[in-house]
């Protein structure tokens, strides 16, 4: 039974399909209390009361006026990140914010620095950092296991109308692919795969060139993205994400001077078979991995309670939360100039 009296209690402002995923993953989570949601929707309402038993509130400023709540999860649409995140800090509430943490970098460094002023704390739900194909990919590049890996391709590309209609309307209201909301791959997927680079790779991001097009499901934002990043010391990347792939290509591939790297892609539950292949002594050697994968990894939420109990960083700092915006910025600067951009 958890420990009522020394749990963190947390409100989630924005109870649409993600909002319900933060409560699930906020009430299975030792150290963490799911006190509250609120929407303006009735029947998100309705759902949130019956699946977790939690007070509701059908409009935000109402959540933010609980004085029980200490954390608040902002997880409205894309385009209200900021204007809540705001108001939570200035109602002195610590923030989750689900990703992206806002439209752009100005608007990221808005939200940090009124954090910073009023000595509040910011996170960011990037919770792909947990994904078990990226710890293996991790593993793999710090054993050295295929050699210096000088070259790395990420990508989440599938397709599915169900990436158009993940939202509490479904594809009544497909905000994903409305740009007023803040839609578009680079901004869904593209901060995940643009965050595990970023920690794969601590040097610095050097030059950056992106395309952005709208070919399938929309023309008002991105269903296809992809960048070329050179880092500072000479390693390439490719991030690619895309909802309109019939035949999906691979969810990472590296390449290393000894080895490369190799694992399945398709709809995240599909990550589940990693080969690598290496030469040695003049001997060729091959194994294949298999990948146990859900759709949405669990790890952030356990390493945030442990971070809180143990009074460390949080598991995403500001730090890393501007350098991913940093580079979200530059791929959507290079695609609408055409031309490359440097950091």
């Amino acid at each position: 039974m958890k420990d009522r009296i020394s749990e963190t209690c947390i409100g989630v402002l924005g109870a649409g399909r993600m909002g319900l995923v933060h409560c699930s993953l906020i009430e299975e989570t030792p150290g963490l209390r799911l006190l509250a949601a609120s929407s303006r929707a009735t029947v998100q309402l309705e759902k949130a009361r019956e699946r977790f038993g939690i007070k509701t509130y059908d409009r935000h400023e109402k959540l933010l006026a609980d004085p029980e709540i200490q954390w608040v999860v902002i997880s409205t649409t894309t385009e209200n990140h900021k204007e809540w995140a705001l108001k939570a800090l200035e109602a002195g509430k610590e923030i989750i914010v689900e990703k992206p943490i806002a439209l752009n970098l100005g608007e990221t460094e808005e939200i940090l620095k009124e954090a910073e002023k009023r000595k509040l704390r910011v996170t960011v739900h990037l919770n792909r950092r947990w994904d078990l194909d990226f710890k293996l990919i991790r593993k793999v590049i710090g054993e050295g296991s295929i050699g210096e890996v000088y070259r790395i391709e990420s990508g989440k590309t599938d397709y599915s109308a169900g990436w158009a209609g993940w939202g509490a309307q479904g594809m009544e209201n497909p905000w994903r692919i409305k740009k007023r909301y803040g839609g578009g791959f680079l901004n869904d997927w593209g901060t995940h795969l643009i965050d595990q680079l970023l920690l794969l790779k601590r040097e610095k991001v050097k030059t950056v060139f992106g395309r952005m097009e709208g070919r399938v499901w929309t023309k008002e934002v991105d269903d296809h993205f992809w960048a070329e990043i050179l880092f500072s010391d000479g390693t390439t990347a490719r991030v690619e994400a895309s909802n309109n792939f019939r035949i999906p290509m691979p969810r990472w591939f590296l390449i290393g001077v000894n080895g490369t790297l190799k694992i399945k892609g398709g709809d995240p539950t599909e990550w589940d078979r990693a080969t690598i292949k290496k030469e040695w002594d003049e001997i060729d050697e091959e194994v294949t991995l298999s990948i146990p994968h859900g759709e949405i990894s669990r790890g952030f939420y356990s390493a945030f309670a442990e971070a809180l109990r143990k009074d460390k960083p949080l598991p995403v700092t500001p730090g890393e939360i501007l350098e991913v915006m940093r580079v979200v910025d530059a791929i959507r600067k290079s695609a609408e100039s055409g031309n490359s951009v440097s950091l």
